[in-house]
């Protein structure tokens, strides 16, 4: 079997591959855009790092106790975050930006949500069902009815 060619400008939000050792996608992130609350890998063990394909990303870690660190990245640098770091990501300029992100492993709980007041929230599967390009990624288990994530 030849293999695939995955470019993000195709589906900028697409899973590439989805399996338990990893999850793979691509993310666009536009302006002004919410942010959404902080999140781990905590239950999964899941590492977290992202490579920015354009734009400027912002990345937050807070420590849990009001404390948080942020950096900016660009094109061509990258980012991770541990299982049990605390982070969020947020497009930081005044234009779109794209990154490729990677979570290893990738199992069920995939994300540790906590909400505006850092509690933890309850646990949920997380994305058990990512696609790339309308069908389900590489990997994901076909046999229940997809969700796309």
């Amino acid at each position: 079997m030849a293999p695939t060619v995955y470019d993000w400008r195709d589906d900028p939000m697409g899973t590439v591959v989805a399996v338990p050792e990893v999850r793979a996608r691509f993310i666009r992130t536009e302006p002004g855009a919410p942010k959404g609350t902080f999140h781990t890998h905590e239950e999964s063990g899941g590492w977290e790092a992202w490579v920015v394909l354009e734009g400027a990303v912002l990345f937050e870690f807070d420590d849990g106790h009001g404390h948080i660190d942020s950096v900016v990245a660009t094109a061509g640098q990258a980012v991770y975050a541990t299982p049990h770091e605390r982070h969020r990501v947020s497009c930081a300029g005044d234009v779109p930006a794209t990154y490729y992100l990677t979570v290893t492993p990738h199992r069920a709980p995939t994300h540790t949500h906590y909400d505006a007041e850092g509690n933890r929230m309850p646990t949920v599967p997380g994305v058990t069902h990512p696609t790339w390009r309308g069908e389900l990624a590489a990997g994901v288990a076909r046999e229940e009815s997809p969700s796309v994530g």
